[in-house]
């Protein structure tokens, strides 16, 4: 899928500061404000092709397998939850927590039923998180977060988005096979997890992946409630997805 229509947003395109693509083969912008834009197909239109999509009032990026996990709680027609961050002294930790917000069994409300790291800045291998709203109430499906699929590319955004992109333009849209050295000469000498899926030996550049693995280590990717009450702590705060 091509990355043309995310540079004629009618918003512009100045604050974007790269694009990726996704298994499924849809495509994002992602914008300074930590925001982002999507070319893919609406997720309760399907057949319908690809379009562009309202931005998100926030975008985070969490490991693929986690994201399907905290999908899989949100969406629960059966349950009400929120999405919200995990704060600390009134900063953010790098984790997400998904927390009842009514009464689920034995789990009572204000029970954080999971945990998971995130990234603020798009890289392969990890799933985008857009948020426009945080809670799905009690008979929602939760479609006020966007769950999407593994990133299998970044790219800078190009030096010049009018009229004809040379070689940068047909590579970002697909044209013709692309090798690293192509890659580097069109975009400039980009990190390594800017190129695309198979053109680099990791999935993440080395600051990326020594930051997760930090994560990691504070708690288990994801901290699943197995009943009863877990006692939150005392400096955790629900907080708003503005601080993120």
């Amino acid at each position: 899928m091509s990355y043309d229509p995310l540079f004629s947003l009618p918003s512009g395109v100045d604050d974007i500061e790269s694009v990726f693509k996704t298994a499924r083969g849809s495509t994002y912008a992602h914008h300074g404000d930590r925001t982002t834009t999507g070319y893919r197909e609406p997720s309760n239109q399907k057949n319908t092709g690809s379009k562009i999509q309202p931005r998100s009032g926030k975008t985070i990026y969490i490991d693929s397998n986690d994201a399907k996990e905290l999908a899989s709680l949100y969406q629960n027609v059966d349950r009400a939850t929120k999405f919200v961050p995990v704060m600390k002294d009134g900063k953010e930790t790098g984790k997400v927590a998904l927390v009842n917000t009514e009464n689920y069994g034995p789990q009572k409300a204000g029970t954080v039923i999971a945990t998971a790291p995130y990234l603020t800045k798009p890289a392969v291998g990890m799933s985008p998180v857009e948020i426009w709203g945080s809670a799905s109430p009690m008979g929602s499906s939760g479609s006020n977060i966007h769950f999407g699929t593994a990133i299998t590319e970044v790219q800078p955004k190009p030096s010049r988005l009018g009229g004809k992109l040379g070689v940068a333009g047909a590579l970002l849209g697909g044209a013709g096979a692309a090798s690293a050295g192509e890659l580097r000469q069109a975009a400039g000498d980009v990190a390594e997890s800017f190129l695309p899926l198979g053109l680099t030996p990791s999935t993440l550049n080395t600051g990326d992946t020594a930051e997760l693995a930090k994560r990691r280590k504070m708690l288990p990717t994801i901290d699943k409630a197995r009943g009863g009450a877990i006692k939150m702590p005392d400096d955790y705060s629900q907080g708003s997805w503005k601080l993120i």
